[in-house]
């Protein structure tokens, strides 16, 4: 794939053999009502806004549920690798409790399931912080989008 940088034209050379579709965006050619089309109206940036600012609003609950449930795993993962290092005190006697939490977490599938399911929230939480971080700079570039429109369109 090449890029005319003068026309902003892409060429499929090597992307068609790679399995990637590309759209060409030929900005030079476009109209200057063909290029006004493609923002945004001022209604359309005022709602998204107001949209943005409801998910953002919802967004602490959010985060606190998904932080409530991650240390809810946590004490699981913790009781789970007790049980199962206290579980191997009959088989391996003389050895140290850490090299029992070691053994418990390498074969004890309770242990296993219970890091799993520790995992699965802690990306869970990972993610809705991401989409709170995205949100936020949503609603500065609308705020920013709102300002020039209603500069323009008075």
């Amino acid at each position: 794939m090449t890029v005319n940088f003068a026309t902003g034209e892409v060429t499929e050379e090597e992307a068609a053999a790679a399995g990637m579709d590309m759209v060409p965006l030929n900005l030079a050619a476009l109209s200057e009502d063909e290029l006004i089309a493609m923002l945004p109206t001022p209604v359309q940036c005022a709602g998204a806004l107001q949209y943005a600012r409801q998910v953002a609003a919802r967004a602490p609950k959010a985060l606190n549920e998904l932080r409530t449930a991650l240390t809810k795993r946590e004490r699981e993962l913790t009781i789970a690798v007790a049980l199962g290092a206290r579980d191997l005190l009959a088989e391996y006697p003389r050895l140290p409790m850490s090299e029992r939490r070691d053994i418990a977490r390498a074969t004890d599938s309770r242990v296993q399931d219970a890091q799993e399911a520790r995992d699965t929230a802690w990306l869970l939480l990972e993610y809705a912080r991401d989409y709170d971080r995205a949100i936020g700079r949503d609603i500065d570039i609308l705020r920013s989008l709102n300002a020039n429109f209603r500069g323009e369109h008075r």
